[in-house]
């Protein structure tokens, strides 16, 4: 089995990174082999725990700017205690098509139940509709939006957003599951930034992070033991802990941290080095006449079809040839509505760290050699 692994050629960083520093293992070996529950007991081993974790969390409050860091299991559960924890009855939320189901659905159960008035706004030519979010959110409570869509890697200038809604009540919630780290985001650009480990910052899955502001007041998404006020049946309404039921994933959130931070110490060749590998895969594509469905690619990002050939034919062929890529609708079905795409899905290209040009040359034969096949 692990010769597969090693003998793949992977392009499907955008579900999950491949690559995974040495820091971050040594980190996660590290606290499995000296395991302890942070903040439930007082011996050392607790205390130690404890203080890594918070040793992590001042790092993404310095690193994003924020005041509060609580830590979940992944990007969908911060998506889910902000909108959940923060929406209230009457409230206008304004969101657009390029939007994952982890947005989706929490803001359609809500719409479904007429707490909110939902406003969805469309994406033309593949950009997000930057000029739509100011107009509809200066009379909206929350805007919620990705900073890099995960089907076309279309970009938000969420800083710029933020500025032209300065004075204005709206708050501003950032999906950042693909637009961190290709973009600069901090608690200046956003009023709550969702972020998960294993993507662009090269932690692990398993955990992932809300970043959020002083002025956010947010309801407990999971109700439990916090190692706080143990003798209240009610929840704390302290941060972090009452938002953080349960046990942490220790050794999660310190890789998390150390993935983090060696993302950022190399960060301008990461970006550099994704973006060059993806544009020279799409000009290669529309050499094949086969021409991307995005034309952003900065998170490394490439989508395409072949013909209409249903996009998971076209994966499971490179699968065949160790080559993996995704197929599918991407949990984005509005935006693969507004492309028409909604019964082939998208074969969805996306590079890492550790590719190289031989890995993007690689995939690029192997759809020569498919649309060969087709033309038989």
């Amino acid at each position: 089995m692990d010769s597969i692994y090693y003998t793949m050629i992977y392009l499907d960083n955008a579900a999950t990174s491949r690559f995974k520093p040495k820091c971050v293992i040594d980190a996660l070996l590290s606290d499995v082999k000296n395991s302890a529950n942070s903040g439930r007991s007082g011996h050392k081993a607790s205390l130690s725990t404890t203080l890594a974790v918070e040793n992590a969390r001042n790092y993404f409050k310095e690193a994003f700017e924020v005041d509060n860091v609580v830590f979940t299991k992944n990007c969908t559960e911060a998506l889910n205690l902000a909108i959940f924890g923060f929406v209230k009855n009457g409230m206008t939320v304004v969101t657009t098509e390029n939007e994952h189901n982890s947005v989706l659905r929490p803001l359609y159960r809500l719409k479904s139940r007429g707490i909110v008035n939902l406003v969805i706004l469309p994406v033309i030519n593949a950009q997000t509709p930057f000029e739509e979010l100011i107009a509809y959110g200066k009379e909206a409570n929350l805007i919620v939006v990705s900073n890099a869509s995960n089907v076309l890697g279309s970009m938000v200038d969420v800083l710029a957003l933020k500025d032209a809604l300065k004075g204005y009540p709206v708050k501003i919630l950032v999906d950042g599951a693909q637009g961190v780290p290709y973009a600069d985001i901090n608690g200046r650009c956003a009023d709550m930034i969702a972020l998960p480990a294993h993507k662009g910052l090269h932690g692990i899955q398993g955990v992932g992070a809300l970043l959020f502001n002083y002025d956010i007041k947010l309801k407990p998404l999971v109700y439990g033991g916090t190692g706080t006020e143990s003798f209240n049946l009610l929840q704390p309404d302290t941060i972090p802990d009452g938002l953080e039921s349960g046990t942490l994933f220790s050794g999660g959130i310190r890789a998390f941290q150390e993935g983090a931070k060696w993302t950022y110490d190399n960060i301008k060749e990461i970006r550099y080095h994704v973006k060059r590998l993806a544009t020279e895969c799409a000009y290669g594509l529309k050499n094949l006449g086969i021409v991307p469905l995005n034309n952003e690619y900065a998170s490394g990002i490439v989508t395409f079809n072949v013909g209409d050939i249903d996009s998971q034919l076209v994966a499971g062929y490179l699968d065949q040839r160790n080559i993996a890529v995704r197929g599918g609708i991407h949990c984005a079905p509005l935006i693969h509505k507004r492309l028409n795409t909604d019964i082939q899905g998208a074969v969805r290209v996306s590079f890492g760290v550790d590719n190289n040009e031989k890995d993007m040359l690689a995939l690029l034969s192997s759809v020569e050699r498919f649309i060969a096949r087709l033309e038989k």
